[in-house]
């Protein structure tokens, strides 16, 4: 299971996707990737260091299991552990230019990046990103987003979840 997480910020969702990946494949193959454009956000991301306040929507379970509370001067934030941290990656990747050159991914997180861009631009993002993704594979885009008129390749199958059609399709 290969999940992309374009355009991550300071890297909650990629930790928050490898916490529910860890728990339900355990060492099984599974990857996360978390890429930006900001170099500061993937250091900050890297780091897996965060404020209490901002894990409210995290299960407490996960949060016992994969992350470490800060006390002393540290007090009041948490640290994700180590392992759960050396099994995702970050890399800088401009979605105007480019997308990553690997494996195609599952799954594609691209949250909350397109109320940014105007029509042209979302298209040719949308694009990008589609040819990171495999055949059957997931894209997922902010509840505030759709692609309507954006892209008609894929297919709405939730809400803000759409599904690349099977090769054979």
């Amino acid at each position: 299971m290969r999940v992309w997480s374009a355009a991550c910020s300071s890297g909650e969702e990629v930790y928050s996707i490898a916490m529910v990946l860890d728990d339900c494949l355990g060492e099984l193959g599974w990857e996360v990737m978390g890429s930006d454009i900001s170099t500061r956000m993937l250091q900050r991301a890297r780091s897996g260091h965060y404020p209490l306040e901002r894990t409210t929507q995290v299960p407490q379970p996960y949060l016992k299991r994969y992350c470490l509370r800060g006390f002393g001067r540290h007090e009041g934030t948490l640290l994700v552990e180590r392992p759960l941290r050396e099994r995702v990656q970050f890399a800088q990747v401009n979605l105007m230019e480019s997308v990553p050159r690997t494996n195609a991914f599952d799954v594609v997180f691209l949250r909350n990046v397109m109320i940014y861009f105007n029509g042209d631009t979302k298209r040719q993002v949308v694009a990008r990103i589609l040819t990171a993704l495999k055949p059957g594979g997931h894209l997922v885009i902010g509840h505030s987003e759709n692609l309507n008129g954006i892209n008609d390749e894929v297919r709405l199958v939730a809400p803000s979840v759409y599904r690349k059609p099977d090769a054979a399709a």
